[in-house]
């Protein structure tokens, strides 16, 4: 295992960030060290950028397989052991930050970090981290701190009556279409990032509750990374920044 190289720490209280990168992937093989731009992976530029920002502790990747190990070492991040029965295709990330969780006792704060999410930029993280320390330092004992990245959408949108295949507006009336000034929009969770109190996954099964704040990401910097069409889209991206 690499040492983790110093860190601007900026917080009084630790925060770990966590980054699952399993090996089984279908739709890209090994799709968390796929090569992203020439000589960098999803996982190394995702571990760059947290980095980058200095707002974490420590940094750790879980993983079952040997060449996500390498990489994840090779970027100065810590390799936690992911056991094969939370590495498997129906596996959720909830009983993986468990796993890891349950091993590393010591570890209260943490921010799960989605390396497939190729835009992350360490202001958001800088961001989210400060909304964080601001409710923990808040103090709310029945309210563990939590902060996630979102997008403001201003989709109108519809669902599809499976037995009669009648449309019903969602979230907006028909007949008073709003314009895009005239309502807020709607605030869709992205994957980016999630920042918790381990209370939240240990105690309450969840990442998030009612009492978490929220960072909103640019809208171009929401796509994930899910098959071929999205990491060659990806390329062509970073390669106009």
């Amino acid at each position: 295992m690499g040492l983790i190289p110093t860190l601007i720490v900026l917080f009084e209280h630790p925060i770990a960030a966590l980054v699952l990168a399993r090996g089984g992937s279908k739709g890209i093989p090994l799709k968390n060290i796929a090569e992203i731009q020439p000589n960098q992976t999803l996982l190394g530029r995702a571990l760059g950028t947290i980095h980058q920002s200095g707002v974490f502790d420590s940094i750790w990747v879980s993983t079952d397989h040997e060449q996500i190990a390498y990489e994840a070492d090779r970027h100065g991040a810590a390799v936690f052991a992911r056991s094969a029965m939370h590495a498997q295709d129906h596996s959720t990330s909830l009983d993986a930050v468990r796993e890891f969780l349950d091993a590393h006792p010591e570890i209260h704060n943490f921010a799960l970090i989605q390396c497939t999410s190729p835009f992350l930029r360490a202001h958001y993280l800088v961001t989210a981290a400060h909304q964080f320390h601001s409710r923990v330092n808040a103090g709310m004992e029945n309210a563990p701190a939590c902060t996630f990245s979102v997008v403001r959408s201003y989709k109108l949108r519809w669902k599809e009556d499976v037995e009669t295949g009648h449309l019903k507006a969602i979230n907006f009336d028909p007949f008073a279409r709003p314009r895009r000034q005239d309502w807020p929009g709607e605030l869709v969770e992205t994957g980016m990032f999630y920042f918790a109190d381990r209370r939240l996954v240990m105690e309450m099964g969840s990442f998030q509750s009612e009492t978490c704040t929220v960072v909103e990401v640019d809208e171009q910097d929401v796509l994930e990374i899910d098959n071929w069409r999205h990491l060659t889209l990806a390329r062509i991206l970073l390669g106009m920044e």
